[in-house]
């Protein structure tokens, strides 16, 4: 394979703004077609960008011409692309919200390669997810004994298009955004099982607004309890708050976002960790979201090219798609 060959089905603003400008910036990559069930919106993204357009109804021959496929559509009409990359044995990248349930993440990965099917968790190489990755993994603050996540911005507009349509979302604000923090405490906390406890939810015909909920992150020598809010209905004080035996740390979670340490006895900020030294940071963390998907493409890339599953790769969320399951059969349950 000289070049790896990408055809973009879907064309809206997260193909537009980040797919594509990371994409073109690969050395390794060239863009055969891009199709769209809306006319409109596939020959804005073609004429921007000079891609050949997939007109019509999706022809299916068109696959031929490619060896890697971008599905970012919603996630109730993506199955049965799924199943024809499947059948043509196409690689296959995957949007966000993947699964709802571990069952359903296995059906959708059989017939594939591990390093054939990924899921696009970019963000698990922002610059600050690897920096609270260290800082958990080398203890530098003691045990980690509980995290509170908090995600909440007041919108009046609510959802529109396919995000009012829980047959095409599959859930609401959890599921559409939330979903990569959940990914993120996951990895960094290097779980091996999550448990789900209790559930407060406002929700209405399957998509959720307001939610908080505890759960537990099982590692392989410790539990962490976790707290978690997400909310399109309150403004909340967003980041991700760590409690170690000796000090308290948070962080917003931005691509390069500044942690915070307080001291546990007192309270007060000690100082704020803007960067780790260079020796320990990796070359694969990004300081902003385009270079997050700039990253994501080329971890992809050697995956596929290498034959070898890595952090791209949908084996690695299995447990993200579980834990998100979970949530929303409490969340339908209440």
């Amino acid at each position: 394979m000289n070049k790896a060959r990408i055809g973009i089905i879907g064309a809206g603003s997260i193909v537009e703004v980040n797919h594509i400008p990371a994409i073109r910036s690969l050395e390794r990559a060239t863009m055969a077609w891009v199709f769209d069930k809306n006319p409109q919106r596939t020959e804005l993204v073609a004429k921007m960008y000079g891609i050949p357009v997939l007109s019509g109804e999706f022809p299916a021959a068109a696959l031929e011409q490619v060896d890697i496929c971008l599905l970012a559509i919603p996630y109730g009409a993506r199955k049965p692309y799924i199943d024809l990359c499947r059948k043509m044995g196409k690689c296959l990248v995957v949007e966000k919200p993947f699964a709802f349930s571990k069952e359903e993440h296995l059906d959708y990965c059989s017939g594939f390669q591990p390093w054939e099917i990924a899921v696009n968790f970019q963000r698990r190489y922002y610059h600050s997810v690897g920096m609270i990755s260290q800082i958990i993994g080398k203890n530098r603050f003691g045990r980690l004994r509980s995290v509170d996540l908090v995600q909440g911005n007041f919108s009046l507009k609510g959802g529109s298009g396919y995000l009012s349509d829980v047959g095409l979302a599959g859930g609401g604000v959890i599921a559409e955004s939330a979903s990569h923090i959940l990914d993120i405490l996951l990895l960094v906390t290097r779980a091996e099982r999550v448990k789900l406890s209790q559930l407060q939810s406002l929700h209405l015909s399957g998509l959720d607004y307001d939610t908080a909920f505890e759960s537990v992150i099982e590692t392989a020598s410790d539990e962490i309890r976790v707290h978690c809010e997400i909310s399109t209905l309150r403004n909340l004080r967003n980041g991700l708050y760590l409690e170690f035996d000796h000090a308290f740390v948070s962080c917003d979670l931005s691509p390069e976002g500044k942690i915070f340490l307080r001291d546990k006895k007192d309270q007060h900020l000690e100082f704020s960790l803007l960067d780790e030294s260079r020796e320990e940071v990796s070359s694969f963390q990004a300081t902003k979201v385009n270079m997050a998907f700039f990253l994501f493409w080329q971890q992809l890339l050697d995956a596929v090219l290498e034959k070898k599953p890595n952090s791209t790769s949908a084996c690695t969320s299995l447990l993200t798609s579980s834990w998100i399951g979970e949530i929303y059969k409490k969340i339908n349950r209440s």
